[in-house]
């Protein structure tokens, strides 16, 4: 059943983000793009690390693409940090699935790391032969143990590719999503508790695999496309993480509501909850989501059209870095992004003590006014 139009919100201020708000300019790291392609820095293939593939026993290299603008025109020194990790139900897939989405963060001023990483779980998904949950599982920790090895791997390469590591975010997409999601939200015991008892003690802890990098870093939001996790509960040691979601209404692969992964394909294994459970229980638990839906009436899989998922994500990101996040839903495959800082401050000063409503003078009263009038008011105004 489609969402109604009208959308209900919440509004959260980071106050502990706002105060390190430096990206919240004008322009960059919004729904437009400030560099041509031509603009764009990309080194291809750089090895990350290492890892035997569990399954197999074979010494798998992990590499990345690595996007920025080029520091020959771009002034800016230090730029937020998108991780990108690819889909292909853990069995398939490459890093050159998401080269689109990559350039065009890129071109918007991100610094962008496109990484491969380690695949199969001796399942064919087409005729379900040997397609164990439990394989998937592990599976699953392990593409999370290369996530955050190559997260560390651009901690240390930051001055090298001008990377700002106050603003490191991660975008995936179905299974690469499932990863994100649980490379954000995981902890060593939550993981242990999810996957085959022991199996940690066999490929080692999810912060201790693929290099030996031991720097740290801290997630400041996901952006989920198509995916889902085992265990809602998991985001609750990390509540301020906000999230953004797209999803097809009628998933068969990733479910939108909650069940199980591959019922296209095969049917009753693993159950887990998609973008549309995982939304309604951040709302339930006081934490910032906002979920784009792609209505569909047959069954089908990350459609969401990828040039309008980066410019709502893109401004999603950038709302972010401005300290404040929005929760909302829509199914609207061409909703106008609402990106934050677009220099409404001079021309709607405040005139009186009433708050004005329609601030973009759109005929609707929505979330794009509330952001107008945070710019140009502060988080209220009135009495």
């Amino acid at each position: 059943m489609p969402l109604k139009k009208a959308i209900i919100f919440t509004f959260t201020v980071f106050l502990h983000l706002a105060l390190n708000a430096q990206h919240c300019v004008s322009q960059r790291y919004s729904e437009t793009a400030v560099f041509d392609s031509a603009d764009v820095v990309v080194l291809q293939n750089i090895q990350y690390g290492s890892a035997l593939q569990y399954f197999t026993g074979q010494d798998t290299p992990l590499l990345m693409d690595v996007y920025y603008p080029n520091p020959a025109i771009d002034e800016v020194e230090e730029r937020p940090f998108i991780l990108n990790i690819h889909g292909g139900g853990f069995i398939a897939g490459d890093k050159n699935e998401l080269t689109f989405q990559s350039l065009e963060f890129a071109k918007r001023g991100f610094v962008v790391a496109n990484i491969n990483y380690r695949l199969g779980w001796n399942c064919d998904n087409v005729l379900c032969i040997n397609c164990f949950g439990s394989n998937l599982q592990k599976a699953v920790y392990c593409a999370v143990q290369d996530a955050r090895a190559a997260l560390r791997f651009c901690v240390d390469n930051a001055s090298q590719w001008g990377i700002d590591t106050d603003w490191i975010f991660v975008n995936g997409q179905s299974a690469g999503s499932i990863t994100g999601l649980q490379t954000t939200f995981w902890n060593q015991q939550e993981a242990d508790a999810q996957v085959a008892e022991g199996f940690s003690n066999e490929v080692g802890l999810l912060d201790a695999s693929g290099n030996n990098s031991t720097l740290t870093y801290s997630i400041k939001g996901l952006v989920n496309q198509c995916g889902a996790m085992a265990e809602r509960t998991d985001m609750h040691d990390q509540p301020s993480i906000p999230v953004i979601s797209f999803h097809d209404g009628n998933d068969c692969v990733v479910p939108y509501n909650s069940g199980p992964l591959i019922a296209c394909f095969c049917s009753g294994f693993l159950y887990y909850h998609g973008s549309n459970s995982i939304h309604g229980y951040r709302l339930q638990n006081g934490m910032c989501s906002e979920l784009h839906t792609a209505p569909q009436v047959l069954p089908n899989h990350c459609t969401y059209p990828q040039l309008n998922l980066v410019k709502l994500a893109s401004c999603f990101l950038k709302r972010t870095m401005c300290g404040y996040c929005f929760s909302f839903a829509d199914d609207d495959i061409n909703a106008a992004p609402i990106c934050a800082n677009q220099g409404v401050t001079s021309t709607l000063p405040p005139t009186d003590s009433s708050c004005p409503a329609d601030l973009n003078l759109d005929g609707i009263v929505g979330v794009a006014d509330v952001i107008l009038m945070i710019e140009a008011y502060g988080t209220t105004c009135g009495d």
